[in-house]
């Protein structure tokens, strides 16, 4: 039986050909990892995304913070991901490449996935209950010990990014908000990218 694909990750028409349009221009550094982090000159992201496009198509993951859940469950699809900046926390982020994220990484110049296509969304209290802050706080950092996951309060840590899904033409077709603190709902994303492939 096919999964249903939920309505939020689910992109109208005219939505998706104005993501594509915005996307496809924003510019992207390359970075190369190793003892150091390196920035290349930049490129468009049109550019780069056939390099990045496998038989059904691409996932993009728009990192808030390294350290950050990124399973692995996304068969004939390439990843790659964008973070918001370099020169801060070059150590969290080399460790979050070697250990977590080894796909290409590439700094969003303008911020055009952060600001513009997730709409710069923040970090914001759901309550202001301590008990239910505490208790969301503690769910949060056992999530992160059990996947051997470390956070830090380094960098631009407020604005929240998410998972955006190109197809094979490189045309954005869904998208999943983060919501921070909230484990990535897989099956949702399993619905999307299932319904790519079975086109």
């Amino acid at each position: 039986m096919a999964l249903p694909i939920p309505t939020r990750t689910i992109l109208a028409s005219n939505a998706a050909a104005a993501a594509t349009a915005l996307l496809s221009s924003a510019l992207l550094t390359p970075l190369t990892i190793t003892d150091t982090v390196t920035p290349s000159p930049s490129q468009r992201l049109s550019a780069i995304l056939p390099s990045h496009t496998g038989r059904t198509g691409s996932i993009c993951f728009v990192v808030r913070r390294p350290g950050e859940d990124t399973a692995d469950v996304m068969s004939g699809y390439q990843l790659f991901g964008t973070v918001k900046e370099i020169g801060v926390d070059d150590t969290g982020l080399r460790d979050f490449h070697r250990l977590h994220f080894t796909y290409p990484l590439y700094r969003d110049d303008g911020l055009v996935f952060y600001n513009d296509f997730f709409g710069n969304r923040r970090i914001k209290l759901t309550t202001y209950n301590p008990f239910k802050l505490y208790k969301g706080y503690t769910e949060m950092n056992n999530r992160l010990k059990e996947k051997k996951l470390e956070g830090n309060l380094t960098g631009e840590g407020m604005i929240q990014g998410g998972l955006v899904v190109f197809d094979r033409e490189g045309k954005v077709r869904y998208a999943y908000e983060e919501n921070t603190g909230t484990p990535l709902d897989i099956e949702d994303i399993l619905a999307a990218l299932k319904a790519i492939r079975d086109e």
